[in-house]
C-alpha cells in the first residue's frame, strides 16, 4: 500500500501533521484516544492516513496494518461511546458505538486511495 493507515499524534504547535493525507474527506483527526498525563496539543491519539509512501516520526505516528488492527485498537476505548441514531434522532435514541462499522467506513476509503 502506498497510503497507510495511522494513529497519529498533531505537532507540538498543534497544526496538523505533514505527512497525512491532505485531501478532506474526513480521513484523518478520526476517533481521539485521550493520552493520560498529556497536556497540550499533542494529548491525544487520532486516526488518519498518511500521504502517499510518507514517512513518519516514530514517536508521533504508528502504522495500523489492517481492518482488523484498527477494530481491535478502537476497542481499547471506544466501548462505551454512544453514536446518534440516524432512523431515530435525538440524544435520547443513541446506539452503541459500532467499531467494525466505523473501521470499515475508515478502511473503505484507505483502499480507494491506493486502487
Amino acid at each position: 500500500m502506498a497510503y497507510k493507515a495511522v494513529k497519529y499524534k498533531l505537532n507540538s504547535d498543534g497544526t496538523i501533521p505533514s505527512f497525512l493525507y491532505p485531501g478532506n474527506n474526513g480521513s484523518n483527526g478520526n476517533w481521539p484516544n485521550y493520552i493520560d498525563g498529556q497536556t497540550g496539543p499533542q494529548d491525544s491519539w487520532l486516526i488518519g492516513i498518511a500521504d502517499d509512501n510518507a514517512s513518519f516520526p516514530a514517536d508521533q505516528a504508528e502504522e495500523i496494518a489492517s481492518k482488523a488492527d484498527l477494530v481491535t485498537y478502537l476497542n481499547t476505548y471506544t466501548s462505551t461511546w454512544k453514536s446518534p441514531d440516524p432512523a431515530n434522532p435525538g440524544i435520547e435514541n443513541e446506539l452503541a458505538f459500532d467499531q467494525d462499522a466505523h473501521a470499515t467506513y475508515f478502511w473503505n476509503k484507505l483502499d480507494a486511495l491506493n486502487a
